[in-house]
């Protein structure tokens, strides 16, 4: 019995160590000329940041949409940690420029954290990685876990069970039944949604998914598309699902 004790304790151990997220020493300083919104500033030379690990609702600025629920709050919140003409520490990601031609790169707090841990945390958006820009996605992924089920800011209204559109959608479904092949799993799930997962996805993640059972509840992300008149949704990072409890 004490074996298993030293066992467990040493396997928790593990896990919140992997889960922990790191404290940075080095970094750059920068002017911020402006908040965006709530994942994106101006800085004073001109270059825009976008932060890593993190998804705000958008605000639609130019007038077209209404914003998001919740695209307020999240600019509000982040022009209170760092307002106009203010200094911010910044890490630069791997890969430093997305699409858009924005820099990538990891803001943190004055004592060198992580600042979209905080973010995330207090329910402002989503968890939304890229590789090679995927570090640190476990003491995320608890920082986003703890914001939902205390139902903070975007996870106030609940998760959706199935989809009703095509593009990034949250659900939250229950598996009718799990199919597991040779490299891949497929679930089948209430609503007519079919979840799959590959080769893309890391080898004890596709073995997590294929333990679960017909009846489990899985939080899930992801694009959905409509294909042969099912909607699909493939899971190729580990940070896109967790069962729920």
């Amino acid at each position: 019995m004490f074996v298993h004790i030293l066992f467990f304790l040493f396997i928790l151990s593990s896990f919140e160590a992997i889960a922990s997220c790191p404290q940075f020493h080095q970094y750059e300083t920068v002017n911020v000329k402006k908040v965006i919104d709530g994942d994106t500033v101006l800085l004073m030379d001109g270059r825009s940041i976008r932060f890593v690990g993190v998804d705000t609702p958008e605000l639609y600025k130019k007038g077209r949409l209404a914003p998001e629920p919740g695209a307020s709050a999240a600019r509000r919140w982040l022009r209170n940690k760092i307002p106009d003409k203010s200094q911010m520490k910044l890490v630069f990601a791997a890969e430093r420029r997305d699409d858009y031609g924005r820099l990538l790169a990891h803001p943190l707090t004055d004592g060198g954290q992580l600042l979209v841990k905080n973010m995330l945390a207090a329910g402002l958006g989503e968890l939304l990685l890229i590789p090679p820009n995927h570090g640190y996605w476990p003491c995320l992924l608890l920082a986003e876990q703890a914001a939902r089920q205390q139902r903070l800011g975007i996870w106030s209204q609940g998760v959706p069970a199935t989809p009703k559109r095509t593009g990034w959608q949250r659900l939250l479904i229950r598996v009718n039944d799990v199919r597991v092949y040779r490299g891949g799993v497929v679930l089948l799930a209430e609503g007519g949604l079919r979840v799959r997962a590959g080769k893309r996805l890391a080898a004890a993640s596709r073995r997590e998914l294929g333990r679960l059972q017909a009846g489990d509840w899985l939080f899930v992300r992801g694009y959905v598309r409509k294909t042969a008149g099912e909607w699909l949704l493939w899971i190729n990072h580990p940070w896109q699902f967790y069962r729920e409890k």
